[in-house]
């Protein structure tokens, strides 16, 4: 059996720098969250299931929110966890990491109402890229239904994280 413990980097201690630099990714990934959910949210969902083009554009909009999202809890994990995707479950293990407390580090980062409601956005985008052209208005709707108050849970849990974060 292989040793692979030889292949584990040794992480560095958690630094300022590597604090402000997460910090400074997440709230840019806020602002392009806030400009997908608001642009979603005014969109009109009188469209035909001809519309496929729109609808891939939609789809890939809502995929996008979904990236940044992970991608600001991955920051998280990586920064004051130390953590790195190591399973096939990981998206599963990253929200449920982000609900649980690191003593000593960090507070939940996701309350279990906000991981919830990823949890069911998550499951949407399963085989995304093997499903976008099968997308119908119904989906692209149900998918943007909670978009906006998504996004606001987001945005109050991350906007608090790191403003602790900040504060060590």
């Amino acid at each position: 059996m292989p040793d692979f413990k030889k292949f584990q980097q040794k992480s560095p201690a958690l630094s300022r720098h590597s604090i402000e630099q997460a910090v400074a990714a997440i709230n840019n990934n806020l602002d392009e969250k806030r400009k997908i959910a608001t642009h979603m949210s005014g969109f009109k969902w009188q469209m035909s299931e001809a519309d496929k083009y729109s609808l891939l554009y939609l789809g890939s909009n809502l995929y996008d929110f979904y990236l940044l999202v992970e991608d600001s809890l991955l920051r998280i994990a990586r920064t004051t966890d130390k953590w790195m995707p190591a399973s096939l479950d990981w998206r599963d293990r990253l929200i449920k990491l982000m609900q649980s407390p690191l003593p000593g580090k960090r507070p939940p980062v996701l309350s279990f109402y906000t991981a919830s409601m990823l949890t069911d956005y998550r499951l949407l985008f399963q085989n995304f890229h093997h499903q976008c052209s099968n997308f119908s208005p119904a989906r692209i709707k149900k998918m943007t239904d909670n978009l906006n108050q998504l996004y606001n849970q987001l945005e109050k849990e991350l906007t608090t994280i790191t403003g602790l974060l900040l504060q060590k």
